[in-house]
């Protein structure tokens, strides 16, 4: 059986287990109800899914929760590590670089005063 993506993921799929078992509720209802696929939302009720903020949202409502109760005490700490280091501050600080760059090869081809 695969490990879940993070700590973070198993705790989440924990709390909507719990709670759908809770409800006498099976995967498929789940899923069915929050207009999920069958398949994503096992996957996310095993811990192995990433949802996105809507899905979460229309999960919490189905299984007749608040939603800060599936994601109370989660931290950054229990999430995957980053895979790409490139953060925005890059990208801004790249594309800085870059227009300077143009500028300065506008102004040496005299295009720019």
């Amino acid at each position: 059986m695969l490990e879940p993506k993070s700590e973070a993921s198993r705790l989440l799929g924990l709390r909507l287990r719990e709670r759908r078992l809770t409800l006498g509720l099976n995967q498929e209802s789940v899923a069915l109800l929050a207009g999920l696929n069958v398949s994503n939302y096992a996957r996310i009720d095993r811990g192995h899914g990433n949802p996105t903020m809507y899905t979460l949202i229309r999960l919490a409502a189905v299984l007749q929760l608040q939603l800060s109760e599936l994601v109370t005490g989660l931290s950054v700490e229990q999430l995957p590590p980053v895979r790409d280091p490139y953060i925005a501050i890059d990208f801004h600080r790249t594309s800085d670089e870059r227009v300077n760059r143009h500028f300065q090869q506008g102004q040496a081809a005299g295009f720019i005063p």
